[in-house]
């Protein structure tokens, strides 16, 4: 039998990686190029040469762009705090007196708090972690601090791969 002190010294807490790109400016040039791309595929579909060069260049040059995006995308390691280090966060981050829209907590500051607690790497202060915050767009700070919130407050299970089992089943034996 496990004793609680071996299970504690065992436990680990979830982590997650949020992917920040930082050329995010390419994506409306990406979305036009994609447009540009089923423009040019029905033209080329009253051909019977098959796919244009127009279509090939511009497939090429959305690939360009992919590469380009995934160039300058950076991984942020997050790690999900403890119960009470989440409750002492809260007490540090409480709801502002007479605002409907906080509800536990303050949601001007919590969400910059909650970041620096969490970021494993790279590591922050709350004062970096705001200059962060405050570099991103309203949508991709949603999105961080979405992956921030479920990183904290969903359980760990063991995960079931679908696709692994799949391949490993559709694969020939050693």
């Amino acid at each position: 039998m496990t004793s609680i002190d071996d299970l504690l010294g065992r436990i680990r807490l979830p982590e997650r990686t949020w992917n920040l790109c930082t050329r995010a400016d390419l994506q409306g040039e990406w979305e036009q190029a994609e447009q540009q791309l089923a423009r040019a595929e029905v033209q080329s579909r009253d051909s019977l040469a098959g796919n244009s060069s127009e279509v090939r260049q511009i497939a090429s040059h959305i690939q360009d762009l992919e590469a380009e995006m995934a160039e300058h995308t950076v991984p942020l390691k997050l790690r999900a705090v403890t119960h009470k280090a989440w409750s002492d966060l809260l007490a540090k981050h409480p709801p502002r007196e007479g605002n409907a829209d906080d509800g536990a907590f303050n949601s001007l500051t919590f969400g910059v708090g909650l970041l620096a607690s969490c970021a494993v790497d790279p590591a922050m202060s709350e004062d970096q972690a705001g200059k962060l915050v405050d570099s991103l767009s309203h949508g991709q700070w949603n999105d961080l601090f979405t992956t921030l919130w479920g990183l904290n407050r969903t359980g760990a299970d063991v995960p079931k791969s679908r696709k692994a089992s799949e391949a490993l089943r559709n694969s020939p034996k050693k």
